[in-house]
């Protein structure tokens, strides 16, 4: 079962076919029964610029440190959709390594 553990905020790049653009993300850190833990990466992208970048459901956020997180939309993506578009990405924690040092950007 998780449980929350940490929350933050941060900006980098979202890259996508060689193509870049600035953006900001929100962690959500949660502890898992092993004590490992899991963050939750989730930012918004503008539709339009998604669809003229050719995206296809998966892009790379770029964090300020050089981190490169892959992040997903599930679906295909078409004009209809809305105008601001929400990714995701998830990164896995052994336990034992501090979340805190690998995103500098929580919240203590």
């Amino acid at each position: 079962m998780l449980t929350f553990a940490d929350e933050g905020n941060g900006s980098g790049m979202l890259e996508i076919n060689g193509q870049s653009k600035p953006v900001s993300y929100e962690l959500v850190v949660a502890r898992e029964e092993d004590d490992s833990k899991q963050v939750r990466i989730r930012l918004n992208a503008p539709r339009d610029w998604l669809l003229q970048q050719g995206f296809n459901g998966e892009a790379v956020l770029v964090r300020d440190n050089g981190a490169r997180i892959p992040v997903r939309r599930e679906g295909g993506l078409s004009v209809e959709d809305n105008v601001s578009v929400t990714l995701e990405g998830y990164d896995e924690t052994e336990a034992g390594v501090e979340a805190d040092e690998r995103y500098p950007e929580l919240k203590h």
